[in-house]
């Protein structure tokens, strides 16, 4: 048994078990017009959450304004969802909000009296925003209610940290336990197919009128505050990118994990992480270490070893900048060669001891 939890949305299928299991109540048919007015629609949705196929909790999701950037959450749990179950239902829900549906923020209330309920959201990283005067009703009247808020800058479980440099600025994206992606933009480029770290952006005032990267005027500065959101290996990682930007850093001491490629990039990914700082080697250098020294299945092989180059989602760290034609020539580099020759310039006049990285 574990805690794996599986989210989605109501049927009317699930009218008979839903009473069974004490989160509705009335006629069959009265339960099934109620579901039928739930369904998805610009205003929200009804949700259920199940572990190991059993149903523990209904979620009502609510959207306040069109635009969609907040959701307003209701939890009604099973009477044997303990909490663990509860905790690990708020848990998948907030990802659900903030990296399935790019939520900026998440809300939720909670009466005086549901003192569980406090304490789990808290536990999941909430913040009380205001005392909401009479919110809820009861037999005996009304009673004071906690909104409790999130926004996809201080999720806990995953999320992004924005480094600048001389041209532009890194986005540093993971979890506690491993790094999974750094992409390098120009001042004035748009985050693009990436709505999560372009609400995270937004949130923490990153980006220009057009929407866009804004210059560096110290707005990226990361206070402590900040620090204490971030998951544990993106502030790692994001102080000693600072560092490998401020020439006191030649090598990085984080986890990385290559959460996709086909098994020939990730090799060839790899492979990168042994070029030392400061050196070059050509695509065919890579692709005579990947076939063992053969020359001739290298050759084969070094226009794909080029192509995964250019796909690497790990950036600086993965130093694919390090990869050079074999006439000496500064080619490819999905950031724009630009970036490329000055990753280059900046290693090869910097003197620092290297050190390692290790993959998750």
């Amino acid at each position: 048994m574990d805690n794996k939890i599986e989210l989605r949305s109501i049927h009317i299928r699930d009218s008979a078990v839903l009473r069974t299991r004490g989160l509705m109540e009335g006629t069959l048919s009265l339960i099934e017009d109620d579901i039928r007015s739930f369904g998805r629609g610009s205003s929200g949705e009804a949700l259920i959450a199940l572990k190991n196929e059993e149903i523990y909790a209904m979620v009502k999701l609510f959207r306040p304004d069109r635009k969609m950037c907040r959701a307003h959450l209701e939890f009604v749990f099973t009477k044997d969802a303990n909490a663990d179950t509860q905790s690990a239902i708020v848990d998948r829900l907030l990802k659900y909000c903030f990296l399935e549906q790019f939520y900026h923020k998440v809300t939720v209330i909670c009466d005086s009296e549901n003192e569980g309920l406090e304490r789990i959201i808290q536990g999941a990283g909430f913040v009380q925003e205001a005392v909401l005067r009479d919110e809820v009703r009861k037999k005996t009247g009304f009673i004071d209610s906690g909104l409790f808020s999130m926004l996809s800058y201080e999720y806990p479980e995953y999320n992004v940290c924005f480094v600048p440099f001389e041209r532009g600025v890194a986005m540093v994206c993971g979890g506690n336990s491993y790094i999974d992606r750094i992409k390098l933009f120009h001042y004035g480029q748009k985050i693009e197919n990436d709505r999560f770290a372009e609400n995270v952006a937004g949130g923490l005032g990153l980006l220009d009128e057009s929407g866009a990267l804004a210059r560096n005027d110290g707005r990226y500065a990361i206070d402590e505050e900040q620090y204490g959101y971030l998951p544990m290996e993106v502030g790692r990682a994001s102080m000693q990118l600072a560092e490998y930007f401020s020439s006191s850093r030649a090598g990085f001491d984080v986890n990385i994990k290559f959460t996709q490629g086909t098994e020939f990039q990730r090799e060839v990914w790899k492979a990168l992480c042994s070029i030392p700082y400061g050196a070059t080697v050509s695509y065919e250098d890579i692709a005579m270490t990947l076939t063992g020294g053969d020359k001739a299945k290298a050759r084969k092989i070094t226009r794909a070893v080029g192509a995964a180059c250019g796909d690497n989602p790990i950036s600086v760290v993965v130093p694919c900048h390090r990869v050079i034609g074999k006439d000496g020539s500064i080619v490819g580099y999905s950031a724009g060669i630009d970036i490329k020759d000055y990753l280059l310039l900046h290693e090869s006049f910097t003197a620092v001891t290297p050190l390692g990285f290790k993959e998750a």
